[in-house]
Parts: C-alpha cells; structure tokens; sequence
C-alpha cells in the first residue's frame, strides 16, 4: 500500500477533542441511539473485508491463468457540507471505507462548523480524523491526494455546493460517489415512530401513511412500514418498525473502497501441483 503523505496545513482544520465532547453532551440520547443502531447494522450487513483477497483460476484447454487481487484503497475522503444534516446517512457513507479496512479515512465539512449531531456521529464510529476546511481548502486536499501514488476514493454529501471537489476528481480520474439529494421518504401507517425517523433524516421530503400498494408519483428511496407489507412495497429499502435509525446507500458497499488488479499467465498442463 502507498500512505499518502497529508498536506502540513491541514492540521490547522483538525476539530478538537474538547468540540467532540461538546458535540456529543449537545445531541440527545435519542440520536445516540439512532447512531448506534446505524453503524450496527453495517457491521451486521457488511461485515469486516480482508486485508487482501486473492483468487487464483487455471485452465489448461485455453493455456491460460488468471489471479485476481483485492486489498483496501490506499485513503478515502468523505466531505460533507456544512449543511448536511443526517447522521445516519453519514454514518452510512463512512462505514463501508472502514469496513472495507482503508488504512486512513478523513472526513471533512466544509465550510465548516459542522453540526453537533454529524460530529457526534462521526465520534461514536471512532473516527478521529475529522476536519473543518473551507472550500478552496477542501479543494486543496482533494488536488493533494489525488496527485500522490497510490489508489484514493472520494465521497461527496452535498446539494451541489461541493461540484468543484467531484470536477477535480473527475480529472484526476478518482472514484467518487455522491450524495446529491436529500432522500424521499414515505411512512406507511401508525406504528414506524415518524418522531425517529424525521430526527435521523431532518432534511428528508416525506410522503406519510400513503397506503404501500399505491404507485406514487415519484418511487421513494425508503419506506417505513409494518407487518409482511415489505414485499410488496417497490422502493431499494424498506424498514419495519424498531429500523427507524438505519440506512444503506445502496450503490455504495465496501467494494467501492476495495483497489483491484487481474494478471494473466501462460498454463501449461505439466505445472499442476
């Protein structure tokens, strides 16, 4: 693996321990909870990956052999708007780079400050490398990385406002996955707790106690719900009571975190072992 090399200036930005602290005392034990139940779930969905992976298929009647290789990307950068609003949707962009075992992931709102309950969120998950940048700053960082060896990600959270970091990654030719909209939401029935779900996605536009087997005008990005309702509901997640706190991008998995090669060799029936 390549460790990136950060940038001297970027420590000025780093949020201290004691706006951690404050951060946490300043959010209720209801997100805390919420928080909790987040990064459970990805543990539970995604599990831990291997520090390497390697696979290796032979086959003589085509005289050729393939070994295909899998180990975590060298950093990941998740920047989120100072805006943004959703711990539980943080907490699901960030797990699945530590997951995925990336040795070093940095998160960064920009402009900061960023708010208690994100900062708090970030803390339960055990990240330390948390920082407040503005946006040239930020820009700055995404250039840094991106011109270093070794394989990098970016994720972006963000309504539009950070379009010049994914422009700088797209030249650079660095994966980056966004989050460019606040999710639509709709709440079927009186037992999901609506109180939980509009704590973990304040920004969220909500289509409430719509029966499920009505066709909406726009396909929701989650449904909340009850009884064996899930199946018949036509939305990429689906919550019954009790999952009020959890989310999953569902285009964003451990996989995206994970650099890969495929060599190819000549096989020869004699070098069977």
């Amino acid at each position: 693996m390549n460790a990136p090399e950060l940038p001297p200036w970027l420590a000025e930005g780093l949020v201290p321990d004691s706006e951690l602290a404050r951060a946490y005392e300043d959010t209720t034990p209801a997100l805390h909870a919420l928080c909790k139940h987040a990064l459970a779930v990805q543990h539970a969905v995604f599990g831990e990956t291997p520090d390497w992976e390697e696979q290796r298929l032979t086959r003589f009647a085509h005289g050729f052999c393939t070994r295909a290789c899998s180990r975590p990307a060298d950093w990941a950068l998740v920047v989120f708007d100072a805006a943004y609003a959703s711990a539980p949707r943080l907490l699901a962009a960030l797990m699945p780079a530590l997951l995925a075992r990336v040795p070093l992931v940095s998160c960064v709102c920009t402009p900061g400050p960023a708010r208690p309950e994100l900062l708090c969120a970030l803390e339960l998950a055990g990240q330390e490398q948390i920082y407040a940048l503005t946006a040239s700053r930020s820009l700055d960082l995404v250039r840094h990385l991106a011109a270093q060896q070794g394989q990098g990600r970016l994720v972006l959270l963000h309504r539009g406002s950070l379009s010049a970091l994914r422009a700088a990654a797209d030249e650079a030719r660095l994966p980056c996955w966004e989050e460019r909209r606040a999710p639509v939401l709709r709440i079927c029935g009186s037992e999901p707790d609506a109180t939980l779900i509009r704590l973990a996605h304040p920004d969220a536009a909500y289509a409430e106690n719509a029966a499920p087997n009505t066709a909406p005008n726009v396909i929701p990005d989650a449904v909340y719900c009850s009884g064996p309702e899930p199946v018949r509901v036509q939305a990429p997640l689906v919550f019954l009571p009790g999952m009020e706190g959890c989310w999953l991008h569902p285009s964003l998995t451990p996989d995206f975190f994970r650099a890969r090669s495929l060599a190819f060799s000549p096989a020869h029936p004699g070098d069977h072992p």
